[in-house]
């Protein structure tokens, strides 16, 4: 951070470029106005209706303006001085935040980094980096220089606070372009070296956020075009994007006062809307790792802004929690972050919308919404219980945004407030045109005929495309992965799972060698301890529960279906399971892949575990009767029973006969189920069948893995001759050892009905060492999809570059 003498030219230049900005904006303005008018003028009238229906589709109605009738907002003078009276409920002071921060500091208002000290500190002398009554770390001066990997920033003006930072215009010295500047302290009372410096990485690579297919991000999310971490100071900076016509919620509600239902009604639609885009999509930060089911996290009066023009209003979601929350001293406990909390804030800024405010000031109270006599009778009945079903107190709950708004969308409310700027006229008899048969529906029809029309085209061009191979760009070999976090870790995963399997088996890669000898001699600075964990779901037992508890730093597992936002999953290998039965030349005449043509649907699976088949004849199979196994794996189990037996009933069944014991279903472990599949059927004529996964399965010919198919769906194998001809009952696997391999494609595209991803799972906590991303990223290069390919798991891509 460095300080040069002003530029005359660049002043100037900048005062030209703001008067011009003005003038457009005001010829804007008059052009918009008119436009409507002229719009109004020349579209025949059986057309005009398009007009209006547009605006109702778009929530585009431009905000009434109302009187404040008594409700406070914290601008205002006398509103915080009731504040300091009553008691704030948590969550609403969190929506208002009214947060303590940084208390430590003798600062006179109790809070410096809401105190206007050290900001004056700056102002008598541009040189003083630190409050003169408190030492907290002051406001930058202008003409202040940061440099970031686009150019160097100029700050140019204090703005304020905003969130848990300090907002400054900016200017890109490089192209001149004006930016939002963002300023976070860490001050040295509450974060030593080593938590300074993790701070400031998890800033940098968590901050910047983009789509992982590479579109446009969503104007309406507000994210940091750069995130800037000072390797001098005791701040970090986020370079925002800037739009001067927006105002925080809190500002506008302080100028217009409460909004009526309707504008409630459009603020719930596009925020809504944004949320269900951030919720649903995949994200990529700048440290490379893709994560989806993002919460927001800090949904607030003043992380919203609103924009109003002659159409209505745009509202923009700023300050993530991903990056905002990350300066909150290591003492002071942030709110857990899901989507489900962002729905029920979202509620509460509602409510409060409706009011125009979070204080009484006639009663001098804090208003609260699961009071009855809070709510005005004005409020639409619909809109009211909608806005209790987000809060979470309803006749019901909403699990995604996407089902909030479409909900939402459901409830009538009329439109009370017309565009302000459009001068009613009189209504003058037209004379009947040549087009006034064109009627309402048979427009509709056309565009609806039309759309429809699009629509199957691209899907029809959707369909047709040939499946994209996967594309990772991952370093070649594991000895390039560096800053790697110092100290012991440790990790956990299922005791009877495919990792531990691939992790400890003895010569899987070498003679004598497991994966985890491996990783160790290639990578000595992982110091990474294994503890395995047996699952018990009665006592609540899982690699999850570990991660949660803070026994395990990390952990790695196939099912990550029903994780909330707190957790990150990232995918190293993909695995599968494969249903199989004996293989046995000696009795070929009894042959069950034979006689089943080497394939199952799901449906007979369905039939063969939930008991409903008891004798092969049943499946036009040899007179045998039939015996099921089942592996100890519990997240193989869980994944058979989601994507085989699927429905209540038959899980129930499935689950009834493990119980039942004897002549049922027994648990053993994939090896020893092996072995008693092929004595079942050479030494007592018993069809036996079992399932497990296809890294342990894979290269014992004593079984057949059967082609499977997900009911109407075509029969995948999962395994194939390298030369891509199908492995069918005809083949002596073992005499054919070597000829064939995994079905690599299928399971890649996850087209394979019982393929799954091995994921390594984190809590997102800005708090803790970064050791879960650098081993995903060891396991990531080259060399270790090579070392995870040889003991049995599918790589992430195929083929792989062999490591030099």
């Amino acid at each position: 951070m460095t300080g040069k003498a002003p530029n005359v030219w660049q002043k100037f230049w900048k005062r030209i470029t703001d008067v011009w900005n003005q003038f457009i904006g005001i010829i804007d303005g008059l052009i918009g106005n008119k436009f409507i008018e002229f719009l109004n003028k020349i579209i025949p009238p059986p057309l005009r209706f398009l007009l209006p229906f547009l605006r109702d589709d778009l929530g585009l109605v431009p905000p009434s303006i109302t009187s404040f009738k008594g409700i406070g907002v914290p601008e205002k003078i006398e509103s915080k001085e009731v504040l300091k009276e009553i008691t704030i409920d948590q969550r609403v002071g969190t929506i208002w935040q009214i947060k303590p921060q940084f208390l430590r500091y003798q600062c006179q208002e109790s809070n410096p980094f809401r105190c206007e000290f050290p900001h004056q500190a700056v102002t008598e002398d541009p040189n003083n980096k630190y409050c003169k009554k408190c030492q907290f770390p002051a406001s930058l001066p202008s003409e202040v220089k940061v440099r970031g990997r686009s150019g160097v920033y100029q700050v140019d003006n204090y703005i304020g606070i905003r969130g848990t930072g300090r907002l400054y215009n900016a200017t890109n010295l490089t192209n001149g372009e004006e930016f939002l500047f963002k300023e976070y302290v860490i001050p040295k009372k509450y974060f030593n070296d080593q938590e300074t410096r993790a701070c400031k990485r998890n800033f940098e690579i968590s901050s910047e956020l983009k789509l992982s297919d590479g579109r446009i991000q969503d104007s309406r999310l507000i994210t940091p075009i750069e995130a800037i971490a000072d390797a001098r100071e005791e701040r970090c900076y986020a370079i925002l994007p800037r739009n001067d016509e927006a105002i925080v919620l809190a500002e506008y509600l302080a100028e217009h006062g409460a909004m009526s239902n309707w504008q409630v009604k459009s603020f719930l639609n596009q925020a809504l809307q944004t949320l269900e885009s951030l919720h649903s999509q995949k994200y990529r930060l700048r440290s490379g790792i893709v994560t989806s089911g993002l919460p927001h996290g800090n949904l607030s009066f003043y992380s919203i802004a609103i924009r109003t023009d002659f159409q209505g209003f745009t509202v923009y979601l700023n300050d993530m929690a991903l990056w905002e929350d990350r300066f909150y001293p290591p003492d002071v406990q942030t709110p857990a972050y899901s989507i489900n909390r962002d729905l029920e804030d979202l509620g509460y800024i509602a409510f409060y919308l409706l009011k125009g405010g979070v204080i009484d000031l006639e009663n001098r109270s804090c208003l609260n919404p699961y009071e009855i006599n809070h709510w005005d009778k004005k409020v639409n009945l619909g809109l009211k219980k909608f806005i209790q079903n987000l809060i979470g107190f309803g006749e019901v709950s909403y699990s995604s945004a996407e089902i909030a708004r479409r909900a939402l969308l459901r409830i009538p409310i009329e439109r009370d407030a017309m565009l302000e700027f459009i001068d009613k006229e009189e209504v003058v008899p037209v004379k009947k045109k040549w087009w006034a048969w064109i009627t309402k529906k048979i427009i509709a029809i056309a565009i609806a005929v039309t759309l429809l029309l699009i629509l199957l085209l691209l899907l029809y061009f959707w369909l047709t495309q040939p499946p994209k191979t996967a594309s990772l760009n991952a370093p070649c070999c594991i000895n390039q992965i560096s800053d790697i976090p110092k100290g012991k870790f440790t990790y956990t995963a299922d005791k009877h799972g495919s990792w531990n399997y691939t992790l400890l088996q003895d010569n899987l890669i070498a003679k004598g060698s497991t994966l985890e000898d491996e990783l160790k001699k290639r990578q000595p600075k992982l110091q990474l301890k294994y503890q395995p964990v047996v699952v018990d779901k009665n006592s609540n037992r899982s690699p999850i529960t570990q991660l949660q508890s803070n026994q395990a730093d990390f952990a790695i597992s196939s099912v990550t279906d029903n994780l909330d936002g707190t957790f990150i999953t990232q995918d190293i290998a993909y695995d599968g399971l494969t249903v199989f039965v004996a293989f046995s030349y000696a009795q070929r005449d009894n042959s069950l892949p034979t006689a089943l043509h080497g394939r199952l649907t799901f449906s007979q699976l369905r039939q063969l575990y939930t008991g409903e088949i008891i004798n092969w004849r049943q499946l036009g199979g040899p007179n045998l009767p039939v015996k099921l196994y089942m592996p100890l794996d519990n997240d193989a189990i869980e994944i058979f029973e989601k994507r085989v037996l699927k429905d209540e009933d038959a899980i129930a069944a499935f689950r009834q006969l493990i119980q039942e014991g004897n002549n049922s279903i027994t648990s053993l472990s994939v090896f020893d189920s092996l072995r008693q599949v092929i004595q079942d059927f050479e030494d007592r004529s018993i069809g036996s069948i079992s399932f497990g996964s296809i890294s342990q399965v894979f290269g014992q010919c004593s079984v057949y893995p059967l082609a499977i198919a997900d009911d109407n769906k075509p029969f995948i194998s999962p395994l194939m001759f390298k030369s891509g001809k199908a492995v069918t009952p005809n083949v002596d696997l073992c005499n054919e050892k070597g000829s064939y391999t995994q079905n690599y494609s299928n399971f890649i595209n996850q087209t394979y009905p019982l393929a799954y991803p091995i994921s390594v799972v984190y809590t997102r906590d800005n708090r803790r060492l970064p050791i879960a991303e650098r081993f995903i990223a060891i396991m990531r290069t080259d060399e270790a999809q090579n070392l995870l390919k040889q003991t049995g798991l599918i790589p992430l891509k195929f083929p792989i570059k062999s490591p030099n």
